[in-house]
């Protein structure tokens, strides 16, 4: 689903919370256990985030922020409210979009399964048989990040800047992507979107916002 579906979908009544991966980063040091806490979003990162921004303007009126409390989402947060016109946004951090992840846990265990680089091919395990070491279930995971989402859901149209993990793994989880691989990762700025339909129904879908063609830092 592109950019412009979503705002289709808010026209129509809906209201869509999108949980939106950061923008272009720096590579993350392995050997870092805050996976990159204080790593910046590149200048790359910040031009593509005002342009997400800019594809969502017409509903600064309507929109909600939270983020991760790590650097590049924070930023990634604020450069979209950016691009959307608004001046001094409000942007609540909460450590369950970030490190502390209902997908995680024992974060530190999970930190030691990614040094040897092994990221992508842990992830498609988990998401395959939903265990893994250091890891929650994922579905009892991907139920409580979706509870909790919609329980701070309060406006028609919700950006919450988190991470690449979480988002393909709550779509994994919802089947609303059959199977992941290295090539349809979400990429910097996609987002899985909970749709809620005006008689209260949901559903999920990958949102592709076409702005960076990468999924790993540079």
């Amino acid at each position: 689903m592109p950019l412009e579906d979503v705002c289709a979908l808010l026209h129509g009544g809906n209201r869509v919370l999108l949980m939106t991966r950061h923008a272009e980063r720096p590579h993350i040091d392995h050997e870092d256990p805050s996976f990159g806490w204080n790593l910046p979003i590149t200048e790359e990162g910040q031009s593509t985030s005002r342009a997400f921004g800019n594809k969502l303007r017409q509903f600064a009126d309507v929109v909600q922020f939270a983020s991760s409390p790590l650097r590049r989402t924070v930023m990634t947060a604020s450069c979209i409210a950016e691009g959307m016109g608004i001046e001094h946004p409000e942007i609540p951090t909460y450590e369950c979009l970030g490190n502390g992840s209902f997908y995680f846990a024992d974060a530190h265990a999970i930190w030691e399964e990614f040094r040897d680089g092994s990221f992508f091919g842990k992830c498609f395990d988990y998401f395959a048989t939903g265990s893994g070491r250091g890891f929650a279930d994922l579905y009892s995971a991907s139920d409580s990040l979706e509870k909790w989402c919609v329980d701070h859901f309060t406006a028609p149209l919700a950006v919450f800047a988190t991470h690449d993990l979480y988002i393909a793994a709550f779509l994994a989880a919802r089947r609303a992507v059959e199977r992941f691989n290295e090539g349809n990762w979400p990429r910097f700025l996609d987002s899985a979107a909970i749709v809620i339909a005006p008689d209260g129904g949901r559903r999920y879908a990958l949102v592709r916002a076409g702005l960076s063609n990468r999924a790993t830092g540079v």
